[in-house]
């Protein structure tokens, strides 16, 4: 949308991985009126960088539920961090997976096509990959289930059978017994009391939100405090 309504856009991507070489010409390829600066970096750093870089107006965006995968501490410092890393001018585009049906969330996490359950064990794998261990992804299984105190699903793996895992550079053995849980991510719902509690307390003014026909899910629009 953004291509179609300015004569030029430029796109600066922050990414820790390579990969943005090449996301970042396949985009530049698809839109004519699109410039594209990836910036391998962490998202911090990569907005640090942005903040003195030119004095034109910037719509920072983080999209998705990304950021449910903070801790509530986190997430409000990782906010503050970017509101500091602003212009007065600049706007902030950020996507919130709301608190819903118990049901609905745990559906969504244990989905009957395996994605999540692919993207959790593949953790294994890259332990694996980057720490030569042994860890056999065969004799774990995914686990999900919301944490309706905490308002956040909770993902862990769950070992099928006694079983012994050495991670040889961390020069570690230890023992893992049947059911016992290891604990690889959080993912936050949020609700609207909350996301005005967090963005109050990050120096952050809420211009607009929107919402989807469920209300499952929310965008909002954020500038600095005045």
């Amino acid at each position: 949308i953004l291509e179609r309504l300015q004569k030029h856009v430029e796109y600066f991507p922050i990414d820790v991985s390579n990969i943005l070489k090449d996301s970042s010409k396949k985009l530049r390829d698809d839109y004519e009126n699109l410039r594209v600066t990836g910036i391998i970096d962490s998202y911090e750093s990569g907005l640090e960088f942005l903040k003195h870089y030119d004095q034109g107006n910037n719509l920072i965006v983080f999209l998705g539920s990304s950021f449910g995968n903070f801790s509530y501490e986190n997430g409000l410092t990782f906010l503050q961090k970017i509101n500091s890393s602003m212009k007065k001018s600049d706007l902030f585009l950020i996507g919130l997976d709301l608190v819903k049906d118990k049901t609905v969330l745990e559906r969504a996490y244990n989905d009957s096509q395996g994605v999540t359950a692919k993207f959790n064990l593949n953790v294994l794998s890259r332990i694996n990959s980057e720490l030569d261990s042994n860890f056999n992804i065969n004799k774990f299984a995914h686990h999900a289930f919301y944490n309706e105190y905490k308002n956040r699903v909770e993902i862990y793996l769950r070992s099928l059978e006694n079983q012994t895992v050495k991670i040889h550079k961390a020069g570690m053995a230890f023992p893992i017994k049947q059911d016992e849980l290891i604990h690889t991510e959080n993912s936050y719902k949020y609700t609207i009391s909350k996301i005005k509690e967090i963005f109050s307390m990050s120096s952050f003014q809420i211009k607009d939100m929107w919402f989807d026909e469920k209300r499952y899910f929310c965008l909002v629009l954020l500038s600095k405090n005045d």
